[in-house]
């Protein structure tokens, strides 16, 4: 895990709550998936922040200093944020997505709203010259034109369709991860697929707190630092 500063370039209003972009210091630019800990000037709130990228093409970005990289992140960031703050971050950390470079059929499905969080992954997916598809209730602007957006209730197509699936998921979202993908009970998924789970990591894998734990067929394990993204075939209760 490296340390650094970073600094608020820009944020912008979504439906969701703040996005934004921010510099970051070589060596702590997180994989899809991975996450920053960020921590900034506010007494009040004493706890890191929980930051994933988002963003699948580099069409803009705003200007940094030398030796800094603008990263984009995904909303909601903290409602106290604003343009000049600094950042002590940390990361990256976690465990990330590992999409297969041989991957040529990619689907990317977030049930709860846009997947921000995934669009890193389409990037990556294009730049292997794979065929990318978005299932989604409401797609994130600025998504590149080569990736296709399908609604969200034609997900049950994709596990005959891709060879890799990434999803973005809250655990009460599990239970019903087998019906969305269109599978019967105990039946394991024709191509690989991998979930993002979203909740609170306010220890950010330094005091094993237990808040952020996962109930996997290998029993309990924990999203800040055994994921956040895991294997759906060892997910309990998909």
């Amino acid at each position: 895990m490296a340390t650094g500063t970073g600094i608020v370039l820009e944020l912008r209003l979504e439906a969701e709550g703040l996005s934004g972009w921010i510099a970051c210091p070589p060596g702590l630019h997180p994989a899809p998936g991975q996450y920053l800990a960020a921590s900034g000037s506010d007494p009040g709130d004493p706890l890191p922040s929980v930051l994933f990228t988002s963003g699948a093409s580099n069409a803009y970005a705003p200007p940094v200093a030398a030796g800094q990289a603008a990263l984009r992140l995904a909303p909601p960031l903290p409602p106290a944020w604003y343009a000049g703050m600094p950042l002590a971050l940390r990361g990256p950390l976690g465990n990330g997505f590992h999409m297969p470079a041989s991957a040529r059929r990619v689907a990317l499905a977030c049930p709860a709203g846009p997947p921000y969080r995934l669009l890193p992954l389409a990037a990556q997916a294009l730049s292997q010259r794979a065929a990318v598809v978005v299932y989604a209730s409401a797609a994130p602007a600025g998504l590149p034109e080569a990736v296709e957006v399908l609604p969200l209730d034609l997900l049950t197509e994709a596990p005959a369709w891709a060879d890799f699936i990434a999803l973005d998921v809250c655990p009460a979202d599990l239970p019903g991860l087998r019906t969305q993908l269109g599978l019967k009970p105990h039946q394991r998924p024709p191509c690989q697929v991998q979930a993002l789970i979203v909740t609170p990591m306010p220890c950010i894998g330094m005091a094993e707190c237990g808040i952020c734990a996962v109930h996997t067929r290998e029993g309990w394990k924990l999203a800040c630092s055994n994921g956040p993204v895991f294997d759906f075939n060892d997910l309990e209760g998909t």
